[in-house]
């Protein structure tokens, strides 16, 4: 009855007149507008009650069209019902089951209340306006750079622009200059791009400077009238220079290693707040930017000082030398501002804590025999900063008969410290005094414990004393027999000083500073561990060759491990606190294999002949230095610890006819030493398992004359028989060896525990926070797993990221995006001004050099410098993105002596994906300009499977030239794949390639043997996208490849080298590999792999030998992850592992060792046949 009374209802809402609705929509129950998400599931929200009938119209003329949908009595009909597009809520409301635009219209819907005829309908109009969320979180003002907040100085007059992508309806955006005491809108032009779906809004304020109220600093705030998570994003602008000048800095003193807070505000609550630093070179550096209003937020921040965001206040910790200079904290209200400022000294006290007078202990007072007229000697050794001493008479009327008038010397030590002695004569006239008193002390006042002083007693002598040469004389009534004897012992003591002051200046390598510190009785700082014992070796001229050989190669080591620099940071730090073990691989019947431990390096036959091999900013040489820290240590769990000599050269300076003693003498031993090439080479002969390393193949300047050179009568083993000798160099880049006498080794990279042991030992040291912040920019990152296992970039990324210079806007996937987020943080305060003439040429010179191969990028400085300009050249070494290394000079003619070198500086880049950069930007504008012939000819030069990033940053930075770009590469053999990479880089490009992966990933995806590196490369970074955004992938083949599994990385990695990133949307994984016999190690990893991905079903095996049965414990994982593996020799039958047991099944029944066996027969027939 009911659903007859519902039809009659809904026939007589087609029949019937419009309704009128003047009166009936006052108290709508359905508000109007309501916002619905495209794409989402969407609810029209009425709340009807005491209803009888409810009917929904998709237009508001109800002549032309009827309900779409009704609900009557508690049953739902109509053809919107029917096709599953909507649906309808007890209570009325609609609800859409997924949102597109043409829901973007006025819905109308009638409420009848009964099922009576004559009662007349409540209709209701609602207009439903479809929105497109932003992916962004809050405003982009185009300075920050993708962040919410930063800090930014203008340089010169600029406009700023904000504004919100991809959204629907446009969204208003304003400017504001922030107050404490109110906001002032700032005039802008708004604008609104829009296209089919989304809108584009923007606001450009055409002068920055408008709201700096003659401040030095101001914040400007975005605000939108958008539902983003967050509404308004700040930047913090500087418009003009600090002037301390007229500050009156106040004097601070810090002692070496110690704290120290600056206060600024504590207050007071300002808009904003920012401490800056000079340096006593000049420089200047911004510590913190704060914003205080409604949210404290620090935007700038180095973590060598930590800012109190509540007041303010700078906390300086352990403080270094580098930390003095002139603190200024400015901070204001957006009217007001404030100057606040400290000029801080870092003291050291000196570690005896002793004012020294010359012939008296360093405790207490003490008394001198001497003459009315001599000298008197105070120093004060090992302090900071130099103070003035000076000499006073206790009894100040002796100033009317006696003077005192002296000379100070101030001595560096280098280490900060410094040495200060003052040598006074005086004279007394007043004849009267036996004795009087004098003081030593420092003049003025200084922080700490300084304020010392040392007092003597002058017992003064008769005139016809003979003085010494000071003035001071021994005592009187000695015999002429006594005074012999007496000058006979002084010889004595002089000549056993003398001996000693010369083994002191031969230990310490004739180190004049350390021999006049220890001559005056101040301990040494330096280890002064002996190498040998002293008792049981006879004393031969060769046991003082090796032990003088050893002790100067550990000094000169000693030096370089203790002078390592980090990137972004000056800081010296030592080797063992920086060091982090890397993945190495070993070389082994013809298969690369894991190698636990950097120390098996070095394992093996004493006279083994070893190559490590690595790419660029792999850590081969910190590696070598870590080795050469083990020696030097004698570390218990290093091959090294028994190994009597050790040798570490750098290739790059050996000259071509240079023997490796000449080059020990020249680069490693001091100038003054003793030793002779022949007795070098003596010593290593004789000596106990002695290590040679060669760093730096690729380097050497002779290595196209590598025939000619002894480094290849020392890797044949015609050389140096005795000694074990390592060389490195890039895997590309390979010396000529007899293969039998060699061992190869290959650094891989950072596995994921290095990274992690990287950021909490060296980078953000007990600073959880910090680490976390860390990897979580790193989880944004595209192409992790390329990026972050280069020791090197990863080392500079995460140091950029900890000093809050690397935000990244976690919805954008394009690596142009990202590596412009690295350059912008290396030119952090870095005025780049517009580009020049000469940066174009720069441009060009990078691109030209990618096309050269196996060159390593290298430039000589000289000429690079000539091609780009100085300003330009200036400007990328300044920050670290052009290095520098003096390289021997093969091609000069001058003739030199054995302690002479002719040298040049060759110029690189700090890594290569720099150079792809800029070249990038001469590609891209190239592409704009010319036809496709000619670009054609340009992109045929380039080898894109090692230099693919120049043509995806090519297409990120100009959709024009990424057109034209794609198009080509869709034209190469395996380039369709590639192009898809190179599409994601353009703006919303992810969005144009995600339904064309869906397709590749909706049918089975094959990786092998036979495909190029490129195309290998490129499907497994679609794969890798394709999991990030949950996208199921239904099979992957693996034909040929030999993988192994890499635990600590978290991925496959093939015979090729390429990565299989862990893929948590793959469901099958089918191995195929003709006659490979598989070990259970081999199942382990790949049983281990297949783990990971959370959403796989099933591992195949094809055309292979397995175990006849599997140990239980290796099938745990699969068991507990239920994933089924299959053994398919043929098509039918197929045997399925039973996890339980470890064996073979096929149809209930177990495999057979007879039936086993007839199946590695035919496989291995079919892997031959």
């Amino acid at each position: 009855m009911a659903r007859i009374a519902g039809l009659f209802l809904l026939v007589l809402s087609m029949l019937s007149p419009t309704p009128s609705f003047s009166n009936e929509l006052v108290s709508s129950p359905c508000e109007s507008p309501q916002y619905l998400e495209l794409g989402q599931t969407g609810t029209i929200q009425c709340n009807f009650s005491g209803f009888f009938g409810v009917y929904w119209y998709n237009s508001t003329d109800l002549k032309r069209s009827g309900p779409f949908l009704y609900y009557a009595q508690g049953e739902k009909s109509g053809g919107g019902f029917s096709s599953r597009e909507f649906d309808i809520h007890p209570n009325g409301s609609l609800i859409i089951a997924n949102v597109s635009l043409r829901h973007d219209h006025v819905f109308t819907v009638i409420m009848y209340e009964t099922d009576n005829a004559e009662t007349k309908p409540k209709p209701n109009l609602v207009e439903v306006i479809v929105t497109v969320i932003p992916k962004q979180n809050y405003p982009l003002i185009d300075a920050c750079m993708g962040t919410q907040q930063c800090f930014v100085k203008l340089e010169t007059p600029r406009n700023l622009t904000c504004e919100v992508r991809s959204a629907r309806p446009a969204v208003n955006v304003t400017f504001y200059a922030e107050r404490t005491t109110g906001n002032r809108v700032l005039p802008g032009t708004f604008e609104v791009e829009e296209s089919r779906m989304v809108s584009k809004s923007a606001v450009v304020l055409v002068n920055a400077s408008i709201a700096s109220n003659y401040n030095i600093f101001g914040v400007i705030s975005c605000v939108s009238s958008s539902h983003l998570e967050m509404d308004k994003s700040s930047v913090l602008l500087q418009y003009g220079t600090v002037d301390i000048t007229n500050s009156n800095p106040v004097p601070t003193y810090i002692e070496l290693n110690k704290g120290k807070v600056l206060t600024c505000c504590s207050s007071k609550q300002p808009l904003y707040l920012v401490w800056k630093m000079q340096m006593t070179n000049g420089s200047s550096i911004n510590i913190t930017a704060i914003v205080n209003k409604n949210q404290k937020r620090v935007y700038k921040s180095s973590r060598r000082y930590e800012v109190n965001i509540d007041d303010g206040a700078l906390t300086i910790r352990n403080a270094a030398i580098s930390d003095e200079g002139i603190y200024v904290c400015v901070y204001g209200d957006g009217i007001n501002e404030t100057l606040v400022s400290y000029n801080v000294s870092v003291f050291i006290i000196p570690g005896d804590k002793y004012m020294h007078v010359k012939r008296c202990s360093p405790e207490g007072h003490c008394a001198i025999s001497s003459n009315r007229s001599g000298t008197l000697t105070c120093s004060v050794f090992g302090i900071r900063p130099p103070v003035g001493l000076e000499w006073s008479f206790v009894d100040e009327s002796m100033l009317e008969t006696s003077t005192i008038n002296g000379t100070t010397q101030v001595e560096d030590n280098f280490d900060g410290t410094y040495d200060v002695i003052l040598e006074s004569a005086y004279s007394l006239s007043d004849t009267s005094k036996e004795s009087i008193r004098l003081r030593c002390e420092i003049r003025g006042k200084l922080p700490g414990q300084l304020e010392w002083a040392k007092m003597i007693k002058l017992s003064l002598n008769e005139e016809d004393v003979h003085p010494t040469d000071d003035g001071h004389t021994s005592d009187r009534g000695i015999s002429s027999g006594g005074l012999a004897a007496v000058v006979i012992f002084a010889v004595g003591v002089l000549c056993f000083v003398g001996i000693g002051m010369y083994l002191v200046r031969r230990r310490n390598n004739g180190n004049p500073k350390t021999s006049f510190r220890q001559y005056r009785g101040v301990p040494s700082t330096e280890d002064t561990n002996q190498s040998f014992p002293l008792g049981d070796i006879p004393d031969t001229p060769m046991t003082r060759h090796k032990k003088e050989l050893r002790e100067q190669l550990e000094s000169h080591y000693k030096e370089c491990c203790g002078s390592v620099k980090l990137p972004t940071d000056d800081k010296l730090r030592n080797v063992k606190d920086i060091f982090v073990e890397e993945g190495i691989e070993a070389f082994v019947s013809d298969v690369w294999q894991k190698s636990e431990t950097y120390h098996h390096i070095l394992e093996g036959e004493s006279n083994e002949r070893i190559i490590l091999e690595g790419e660029a900013g792999y850590g081969k040489s910190i590696l070598c230095l870590k080795m050469a820290h083990d020696w030097v240590t004698k570390s218990d769990s290093s091959p090294l610890k028994d190994v009597d000599i050790l040798v570490f050269l750098h290739m790059r300076y050996l000259e071509k006819d240079m023997t490796i003693c000449q080059a020990i003498k020249k680069y490693i031993l001091p100038a003054d030493t003793n030793l002779s090439k022949e007795d070098i080479k003596k010593v290593i002969s004789s000596a106990n398992a002695p290590v040679i390393i060669l760093d730096g193949f690729n380097r050497y300047p002779h290595k196209d004359d590598y025939k000619q050179t002894e480094v290849k009568k020392i890797m044949l083993k015609q050389a140096f028989t005795n000694c074990r000798v390592m060389l490195t160099t890039r895997t590309t880049i390979l010396p000529q060896t007899a293969s039998a006498l060699t061992k190869r080794m290959r650094l891989i990279g950072f596995d994921k525990s290095a990274q992690d042991e990287y950021i909490s030992n060296v980078v953000a040291v007990k600073d959880q926070l910090g680490a976390d912040r860390i990897r979580s920019v790193l989880g944004a990152i595209p192409d992790a797993l390329v990026f972050c296992q280069v020791p090197l970039f990863f080392g500079l990324l995460v140091h950029l990221i900890h000093q809050g210079r690397i935000e990244l806007d976690f919805n954008v996937l394009g690596v142009t995006y990202f590596v412009k987020q690295v350059i912008s943080a290396l030119n952090f305060n870095t005025s780049s001004g517009d580009k020049t003439g000469e940066e174009a040429t720069f441009y060009q010179e990078s691109f030209e050099e990618l096309c050269k191969p196996n060159t390593g990028l290298l430039w000589r400085k000289s000429a690079l410098n000539k091609i780009i300009g100085s300003p330009t050249y200036s400007r990328y070494s300044r920050i670290g993105i052009l290095i520098e290394e003096e390289i021997c000079d093969r091609s000069s003619h001058v003739q030199l002596t054995d302690m002479e070198t002719q040298y040049h500086t060759e110029v690189k880049f700090y890594h290569n994906v720099f150079c792809e950069w800029f070249a990038a930007h001469y590609l891209a504008s190239l592409a704009v300009s010319c036809d496709e012939a000619e670009l054609r000819q340009k992109l045929q030069r380039v080898n894109f499977y090692d230099h693919q990033y120049l043509l995806r940053f090519a297409c990120g930075l100009n959709s024009a030239a990424a057109e034209k770009i794609i198009q080509y590469v869709e034209s190469i053999d395996d380039g369709e794949k590639f192009a898809m990479l190179c599409i994601m880089e353009r703006e919303g490009g992810i969005q144009e390639i995600i339904g064309t992966v869906k397709k590749l990933c909706a049918t089975p995806v094959t990786i092998e043997k036979e495909d190029t590196m490129l195309l290998q490369r490129s499907i497994t970074q679609l794969l890798a996208i394709a999991s990030q955004n949950k996208i199921p992938i239904e099979i992957l083949w693996l034909v040929n490849m030999e993988g192994y599994y890499n635990q600590a990385r978290e991925f496959l990695t093939l015979s090729s080298g390429i990565n299989v990133p862990k893929l948590e949307t793959l469901n099958q994984i089918s191995i195929i590999e003709s006659g490979k016999e598989f070990t259970e190690r081999d199942l382990r990893g790949i049983f281990q792999y297949a783990s990971i991905c959370k959403n796989l079903a099933g591992v195949r095996f094809r055309g292979c030998i397995l175990p006849l049965t599997v140990d239980k414990r290796i099938t745990k994982t699969m068991r507990d992850s239920q994933i089924t593996v299959d053994w398919m020799v043929s098509v039918k039958p197929f045997y399925r592992l039973n996890m339980k047991k470890g064996l073979w099944e096929v149809n209930g029944d177990v495999l057979k060792k007879k039936d086993y066996q007839k199946i590695v027969t035919r496989v291995r027939d079919m892997a031959t046949g």
